[in-house]
This record gives structure tokens, C-alpha cells and sequence, in this order.
């Protein structure tokens, strides 16, 4: 319960200009945090006043930083705004100070999701998966879509995403609480398909357009023990220009091993050791799709970590 608090006009405008004021943390202080929080609140539920919340909000913070329900009330003004990593940085803020705080699991949950992190999103909302019923739906929607096996053309996932399909322990935790949750027939591999590697038709040379995602894989791989990390790359079915299907095949299984080759050479020059790199090329033999006509799709690297 907050202390109910009236603000005059003129007491409220002191309130503002103390913002600017250096505090000296005391129970007192935190007495004037919960008023603090209590203005806010009010300011929140009326939906106005947008930057006298957060002011109110940050001082708050700054006499009683310990309290978990103002960092998660002002992750979600953040949130609000579309200003995701301020967001997340409070919803986790409020999860430090109480790990069990189902806002804002189901808070920091949905700010992933919302910049694409799916890994890290489907990993928030498993903590509470039992306990809240938007959070299952959400890790239904990312199982049944598959949004964390695979990174799209024009997205980049970045190394705290990888790191929770490649380190060890965060995946078995994944694949252990997904049981817990009741759900049949999912594990988490620890793998991840890269659509969004752009080569050339016929070519094995990567662009410019992928140096971010190949420093994002070199910075995750980087803080592995796995010894041994696969590259696996794959080559569509279309036949090369006037050749034929036995010799475009052979085309496309090579064009395949290049691309990995590619790849490992890339992340050797960002320094994984080389002898911890193993190229895989698997031709047209391995399509995402069985049948599928999406050619472009069937061009993809795999990288898997054991």
C-alpha cells in the first residue's frame, strides 16, 4: 500500500525542481520514494504527463533503488515508447531484486520479442510459463514458428541471443523448464540457421552486409568451451547455366563446401581458433523445405556448437 499524498500546485512544482537535487540515501528517503512512486503511479494510470513520470519515476530510483515494482513500472514507459533497451534494463533491474516477479519476466519477455531477440524472449517467458498465461502463448507461438531456430535475410541476431541456443547450460535449462511447462516433443538444439548470409548467385564470396552478424557469432563463440564447431553449408537445386543435372549437382555440392569454407575463414580472422572449425557441405541433400520451391530458403549456413 502507498501512503495516499496530496500535491499542490506549488508543492508539486517543489517536487520537480528537488529532482534536480542530490539525495542522501535514509529511511526517509525511501518514505518520500514510495510518495514518489505513488505520484507516478497516478500520473501512469492517467496517461499523462509522460515525462513528469519518468522524472518522478527516476528519483524514486535514486533514493530507494531496491524497489523492483518502480524499476518494472518504468520499464514499461519505456516500453510504451519503443525505447526497448532502457526497457529491458529496468524489467531486469526489478527481476534483481525479486527473481520471482511475474511482470516483469513477462515484461522483459515481450521487449525481446519485440526487437526480434526470440532466443531471449522465448527464455524470459519459460520463467514464468506455469504461472502466466500470456507468457505460454507467447512461447507457443515462437515453438510453433520456430522463431528462434532461424535469422532472416536483413535481421542480425546478436551473441546473447546465440548464447542461449549454444551455451550448454542455458539451453539444458531451456529444454528442462520447457518439459516442466508440459510441452511434448521440443528441445532446443543447440544450432542455429543463418538466412541472411548474402551470397552471390554461384558464388561462395561474402558481402560487406555480413561483417555485424559475423563479429556477433565470433563475440558468442568466443565464450564457449565447446571444442569442436560445425559450419554447415547448403546450396540450392538450380542447375548451372548450360550444364547438366549431374554436373550442376557437383557445382552446387562444392559451391556448398565453399560457402562453409567461407564462413570459417571469416571467423578465424576473428580470432576462433581455426582448429575448433569444422566445414560441412551438404549440396541440395539437406533442403529446410522437402520439396519446397523457395530455392532462395535452401541457401543457408548452419552453425552448431557441441
Amino acid at each position: 500500500m502507498f501512503t495516499q499524498y496530496k500535491f499542490s500546485q506549488l508543492g508539486f512544482l517543489l517536487l520537480i525542481l528537488n529532482v534536480f537535487q542530490p539525495a542522501v540515501a535514509s529511511s526517509k528517503d525511501c518514505d518520500l520514494a514510495t510518495d514518489l512512486l505513488f505520484r507516478a503511479y497516478h500520473l501512469y494510470t492517467l496517461g499523462k504527463a509522460t515525462s513528469h513520470q519518468k522524472l518522478l519515476f527516476s528519483k524514486s530510483l535514486g533514493l530507494c533503488s531496491d524497489k523492483p515494482e518502480v524499476h518494472a513500472t518504468l520499464a514499461s514507459i519505456f516500453e510504451k515508447q519503443a525505447n526497448y533497451p532502457k526497457a529491458a534494463y529496468h524489467y531486469q533491474e526489478a527481476l534483481r531484486y525479486d527473481k520471482k516477479f511475474d511482470k516483469a519476466w513477462y515484461g522483459v519477455g515481450e521487449t525481446y520479442y519485440k526487437q526480434q531477440r526470440f532466443p531471449l524472449s522465448l527464455e524470459a517467458h519459460l520463467q514464468v510459463c506455469q504461472t502466466n498465461k500470456k507468457s505460454k502463448a507467447q512461447i507457443m507461438n515462437i515453438l510453433k514458428n520456430l522463431y528462434f531456430f532461424y535469422t532472416d535475410k536483413n535481421r542480425i541476431i546478436d551473441q546473447e541471443s546465440l548464447l542461449v541456443l549454444y551455451d550448454r547450460q542455458r539451453r539444458q535449462a531451456l529444454n528442462r523448464i520447457i518439459f516442466d511447462c508440459g510441452i511434448p516433443d521440443v528441445e532446443i538444439p543447440p544450432r542455429h540457421i543463418f538466412l541472411n548470409f548474402d551470397f552471390q548467385l554461384g558464388e561462395s564470396t561474402l558481402s560487406t552486409e555480413t561483417e555485424r552478424q559475423l563479429d556477433e557469432i565470433a563475440a558468442a563463440l568466443k565464450q564457449l568451451n565447446s571444442p569442436i564447431i560445425k559450419i554447415h553449408g547448403h546450396a540450392d537445386s538450380r542447375r548451372f547455366r548450360q550444364r547438366n543435372l549431374k554436373t550442376s549437382n557437383k557445382l552446387n555440392q562444392q559451391l556448398s563446401e565453399d560457402r562453409a569454407v567461407s564462413i570459417a575463414i571469416a571467423l578465424g580472422q576473428r580470432g576462433i581458433l581455426t582448429e575448433r572449425l569444422k566445414t560441412f557441405g551438404h549440396g541440395y541433400t539437406k533442403p529446410l523445405f522437402p520439396g519446397s520451391s523457395q530455392l532462395a530458403i535452401n541457401r543457408r549456413v548452419e552453425i552448431e556448437v557441441e
